[in-house]
């Protein structure tokens, strides 16, 4: 019974998450076609979501831009945020990396290859917390993979 509430409230706070991102999404640039993209957007107080994430793993966020990035947003511990594609460059959408909170990995589910908790090898977005103690992800300044990736693990 407490299992099946704590899903349920897990799950409503995931929604409650999304949605705020949403709509307090700030830092806009405009588009070649006259829309607007968000530059950055402010997830929220690092207090409030240091937990969750220590509890169930990082938090996927559609692409807040209104494309196809999705990202994760991944809490190190103190002031170790981070930010990083769903995504191997380049794979289909239904490739969107798994969380394996028991090895603290993530694994491609369309070719097997693991990647580490802090997205080595994956697409990446400068991650801060302000002065004000909120997560703000800047989506303007994407940072190319640096680190070599993990095999297949079959």
């Amino acid at each position: 019974m407490f299992t099946a509430i704590g899903a349920v409230l897990a799950g409503a706070l995931l929604f409650a998450i999304v949605a705020r991102v949403a709509s307090t999404s700030s830092g806009t640039t405009a588009t070649p076609s006259g829309g607007k993209r968000v530059a950055q957007f402010d997830l929220g107080r690092a207090k409030d979501f240091a937990p969750t994430i220590a509890r169930s793993g990082p938090l996927l966020f559609p692409d807040p831009q209104g494309n196809t990035r999705d990202i994760f947003v991944q809490h190190l511990g103190g002031d170790t945020w981070l930010a990083f594609e769903a995504r191997v460059a380049g794979a289909p959408r239904q490739c969107v990396l798994k969380w394996e909170q028991g090895a603290r990995r993530f694994v491609d589910p369309c070719d097997g290859r693991t990647f580490t908790a802090d997205g080595a090898g994956l697409v990446s977005f400068p991650t801060t917390v302000n002065d004000k103690g909120r997560v703000i992800v800047d989506l303007s300044s994407p940072q190319s993979p640096t680190t070599a990736i993990a095999a297949p693990s079959y």
